[in-house]
């Protein structure tokens, strides 16, 4: 039976510093090999084993852009996993998945090697937001095909998980159903619902409670809601700001100095992790400058 200390708040597990805290601890690890057997197809042995790598891939020269991602597996058999988290839709996310998988398969074979024992390369994304609007499934996979649907080879797949589409798999997929139910869990009564349904969610319950107690994981999340209160701040200010611009009679926009301190506003809000449409609506900026201060943004981070 589940036991909350009542001071804990429950951290959910769409927080990307929550997500990996509690997937790459090896007391964890149970958990980890259900999640990923329960959404990935993979040989019953093959998790006997399973290695955290440095998620960050070497560049081969200098021009090389650096990727970074939340956590890299390496299986028994040899196969990389990479499991991320995703809560933020930025315009670029899907090409962002495909370059890192793509690299990290390419990878795997130096100069003078064959490719005889090339392994899979899997990146497993769990998104908070509508990837894909033309359907209403909750895991998409992602493989290379042939014309006539059929796999051309198995080394790079890519699967992502729609949370917000869990409720289309509640009858044909209970484990996938219970495991998004989690993620998605805002009180303790859900999650000691969740306990109830099997020993193996009972285990994941009572460790997702483990890590909010974790005072690493409240400060990380402590960032986070500091953020979105600055974000709050920001948006009331500048709705002050566009009614006091009103009542003066400006008609003509901000002049060049107003442009490059919205700029460098828009600029920090989006480092802090500020999605681009809420800083749309605060800045005025167009979506089009926004996505290219992300990417400058993403890019002195690597």
């Amino acid at each position: 039976m589940l036991e909350f200390k009542e001071q804990i708040t429950i951290l959910p597990l769409t927080i990307d510093g929550v997500f990996k805290m509690y997937f790459e601890d090896p007391r964890n690890l149970p958990e980890l090999r259900h999640f990923l057997t329960t959404h990935i197809d993979l040989e019953t042995d093959d998790l006997e084993n399973i290695e955290v790598l440095n998620p960050g891939l070497a560049k081969d020269n200098p021009n090389d852009k650096g990727f970074t991602v939340d956590l890299l597996l390496k299986t028994k058999l040899g196969n990389d996993i990479h499991l991320e988290m995703q809560t933020n839709p930025h315009l670029n996310f899907k090409k962002r998945i495909q370059l890192y998988n793509a690299r990290k398969a390419g990878g795997q074979v130096k100069m003078g090697q064959d490719y005889t024992h090339v392994k899979r390369t899997i990146s497993l994304i769990i998104a908070d937001f509508p990837v894909f609007h033309d359907a209403d499934d909750y895991q998409e996979a992602i493989l290379m095909r042939r014309k006539n649907g059929k796999v051309f080879t198995n080394v790079q797949e890519i699967h992502i998980i729609d949370l917000t589409k869990i409720n289309s798999v509640i009858s044909n997929d209970k484990q996938k159903y219970l495991w998004g139910k989690l993620f998605t869990a805002e009180t303790k009564e859900e999650l000691k619902m969740l306990a109830n349904e099997s020993k193996e969610m009972a285990n994941a319950t009572e460790k997702l409670i483990q890590i909010s107690a974790d005072e690493r994981a409240q400060a990380y999340a402590m960032s986070r809601e500091n953020s979105e209160f600055a974000r709050k701040l920001h948006e009331q200010g500048l709705k002050e700001q566009n009614e006091r611009a009103v009542k003066q009679g400006i008609e003509q926009g901000v002049e060049y100095g107003e442009q490059q301190k919205a700029i460098e506003i828009a600029r920090r809000f989006l480092a802090m992790g500020l999605s681009i449409e809420i800083v749309a609506k605060g800045s005025g900026l167009p979506h089009e400058e926004l996505e290219q201060l992300k990417i400058e943004i993403e890019d002195q981070g690597n």
